[in-house]
This record gives C-alpha cells, sequence and structure tokens, in this order.
C-alpha cells in the first residue's frame, strides 16, 4: 500500500511538474520592439493595439490547437537597445518571430542577430531597402510599399500634378539611416522631374527623438523664395512641431509625408493650423467597406474593442497579425511550430502567394508599383478631406 502511494505521489508530482511545459507548447509567442514610451510613443502603442486585436481575431477562432500571443517591448527608437532586447525575447519567452516591430534605424541595427538567430521578422513598420540587403531578406517579410516607392509618388504628384518647381521644394528628414537613404531616394526620384543638382532642393535635418526644431524652422524661413512644398521624411513628434512652428508665423506650404509619420498622431496636433498635408499610407481607406479587411477591422473593433480609438496605425497593427493567420491557417499545424518551421511556414506561404498576393492598382500615379499606396490629403484650413488612390481635380488646383 505504501508504495502503491509513494507511486501515486511521485506520478502527481511529475505531472504537475510537466503542466507548465505543456502549457508552453499550447502557445505560440512573437515578439515586437519600439517606441512604447518617448517622443514617438504613440505610434509604438497603436500598433500593438492593432496586432492584440487582430490575434484576439485569431484565437477567438478556435481554429489553431494552441494560441498566439504578443510580447511586446520598449526600445525607445533608440537602435543600441534594440539587439540586446531582441536576444532576450529569443532566450527567454521563446518567440519564433518579430511582428510590425518599427523603425529603420533600429531593425538595420538589428540584422546581425536577425541572421544569427534565423529571427523572420513579418511586417516591419518600415519601408527601408536597407532590409533587403543579402543574407537577410530571406527572414523578411513585408507586406508594404517601400519607401523607394512612396517617394516616387509624392515626388510625382508634388512636382507634376501640383507643378511646384524644384527652387520652391524642402526635405525635412530625420538623420540616420532612415532620413538619409529616403531622401537620396527622393531627391533620385525628383530627377526625373528636371532636378539636375540635389542641392538645388533644401536640405533641412533634426535628431532623432528630438522634436525641438527651431534650427529647421529657421533654415526655412531664411529660405528666399521660401518653400512651396516641404517633403516630411521624419516622426509625428518633430513633423508637428516644425508645421506648427512656421504655421505661427504664417507660413503655409504643402506638406507631403511617407507614411510613417502617423497620419492621425500627426493630424490631431495641426487642428488649429492652417496645414494641407498629403500623405502616403499602405492600406485601404478606413472608410472603404467593400475591402474585406477593412469590413473586418471594424466588425473585430466592435467585437473586442472601441471603434471610436481607430487609427491607420492601429490597421496596420491588425493587418499584420492578420499575415500570420493567413499563414497559420494554410498550413493548419497539429501543434506550436517552433521558430525554424514558423519560418518554413512564411517562405513557402510567400513563394506560393507571390503572384497572386500583389494587388496591382492600375492609374497613372501607381502604375510602378509592386504594392498598392493610397493617399490622404487634409487641409486644415478649409477643412476639407480626402482618402484614395487619385487626388480629385479640385484639390491639385487649390480650390479645397
Amino acid at each position: 500500500m505504501r508504495i502503491c502511494n509513494a507511486f501515486f505521489a511521485a506520478t502527481l508530482v511529475t505531472t504537475m511538474l510537466l503542466l507548465p511545459l505543456a502549457s508552453k507548447a499550447e502557445e505560440v509567442n512573437l515578439g515586437f520592439t519600439g517606441p512604447l514610451s518617448g517622443p514617438s510613443s504613440l505610434l509604438g502603442n497603436q500598433l500593438v493595439e492593432g496586432i492584440e486585436l487582430g490575434l484576439k481575431r485569431l484565437n477567438g477562432s478556435k481554429e489553431l490547437p494552441f494560441t498566439v500571443s504578443l510580447i511586446a517591448k520598449d526600445d525607445g527608437y533608440e537602435p543600441a537597445r534594440t539587439v540586446p532586447i531582441i536576444q532576450k525575447l529569443v532566450k527567454d519567452e521563446n518567440i519564433v518571430g518579430l511582428i510590425s516591430s518599427v523603425g529603420t534605424p533600429t531593425l538595420v541595427a538589428a540584422i546581425p542577430v536577425l541572421k544569427e538567430l534565423k529571427l523572420p521578422l513579418i511586417s516591419p513598420f518600415t519601408g527601408s531597402s536597407m532590409l533587403q540587403s543579402e543574407g537577410v531578406s530571406s527572414l523578411m517579410f513585408s507586406h508594404r510599399a517601400s519607401y523607394q516607392d512612396e517617394v516616387k509618388l509624392l515626388a510625382n504628384i508634388v512636382a507634376k500634378e501640383f507643378n511646384i518647381a524644384m527652387s520652391d521644394m524642402a526635405i525635412f528628414a530625420q538623420q540616420d539611416s532612415y532620413g538619409e537613404v529616403t531622401m537620396r531616394s527622393l531627391t533620385k526620384a525628383l530627377e526625373s522631374h528636371g532636378l539636375k543638382n540635389p542641392s538645388d532642393i533644401l536640405h533641412v535635418r533634426y535628431t532623432r527623438n528630438n522634436p525641438s526644431t527651431e534650427e529647421a524652422a529657421a533654415k526655412i524661413l531664411a529660405r528666399s523664395p521660401q518653400p512651396k512644398a516641404i517633403f516630411l521624411i521624419s516622426t509625428y513628434p518633430a513633423a508637428a512641431d516644425l508645421i506648427t512652428s512656421l504655421d505661427e508665423l504664417g507660413v503655409s506650404p504643402l506638406y507631403a509625408a511617407l507614411s510613417f509619420v502617423s497620419h492621425e498622431a500627426l493630424n490631431s496636433r495641426l487642428a488649429l493650423t492652417q496645414a494641407k498635408i498629403l500623405s502616403t499610407q499602405l492600406h485601404p481607406c478606413d472608410n472603404d467597406l467593400d475591402s474585406p479587411v477593412i469590413k473586418e477591422f471594424w466588425q473585430d473593433l466592435e467585437r473586442y474593442d472601441d471603434p471610436s480609438k481607430a487609427t491607420s496605425i492601429i490597421l496596420e497593427g491588425y493587418m499584420a497579425a492578420r499575415q500570420v493567420e493567413k499563414v497559420l491557417l494554410h498550413f493548419q499545424p497539429s501543434r506550436a511550430p517552433t521558430r525554424a518551421e514558423f519560418l518554413s511556414y512564411l517562405t513557402q506561404y510567400q513563394r506560393l502567394h507571390k503572384n497572386t498576393e500583389k494587388e496591382v492598382v492600375e492609374n497613372i500615379l501607381l502604375s510602378q508599383t509592386e504594392l498598392p499606396i493610397w493617399l490622404e490629403l487634409i487641409n486644415h484650413g478649409t477643412g476639407h478631406t480626402f482618402c484614395g488612390d487619385t487626388l480629385p481635380y479640385e484639390f491639385l488646383r487649390g480650390s479645397l
């Protein structure tokens, strides 16, 4: 009897010890690195909200024998903090990949560790071509158009559609790999519109995570004639600071911003200005209910969250999570995949859907892009707004 009791007790202890391991085996962890504090924290936190919303949909469907969870860490948009965070996420949290991690300088700094760990990166919140370099491109699964495509489109609209001369343009850029590489792409794009020398356009820079822009505003004000269009290769705090400073002095050119600028965050700070903001975005307009993903986005906000909180950044995070959903539901693994298995699924899925997932928007502005780009234009002076794939005539001619 004592032997039986001892055997029973040993079995019970062993079972209890194994329970956490079994539980762990039924969960897949994704990691996120980005600014959850500091000047750009709204961007990072909204991306996390969007990812978690998409994962609630996936886990709520009960179509997989495991749950998918997000572990988000704050790197403050500082490259020196990103690498140790990624290493810790892999070692301590056993993540199978990163999703929607933010920023060119931070992710470029992480390239060596991504390669070493063979860690996939899904829908990074950057369009930099630097992440497509040899040795790391096989780990990148981006569903965003490139910054090169974004600036090509903006250059075309500003120079051709708005008919603004090179001498009347300026570029406001973050002084790091994001700003410098994207600025070179922009000046190259402007060459096809008559730019002979990059110095013909005023270049103004600012320091990352330091949105104070008095010096930049002073350089723009000193320019004669003052710019009629300013390209923004920046985060939203720096852009808002510059635009507000110039507006207070009666200077309000057309601003052309990349998707990274975070549309709602920027425009919410410009409500009392006369600013005209043209920006690219890499998903359908949030009022386009003919788009299945937009319709499902609103449904999931109703089901799991608060629709009044919806932003384009939350939508981008949500769409990234939906990409993970597509891959996992396609392969229907019978257990939680390892990092190597997850990378294999992503690679196979990308190969299978290489042609079918590329939606090409056929019009004069977007005919050169592989992935679609939408446009948003807000005139804070008149209150008129537009979102779509081509700007209406009234906006181009300045009557709105």
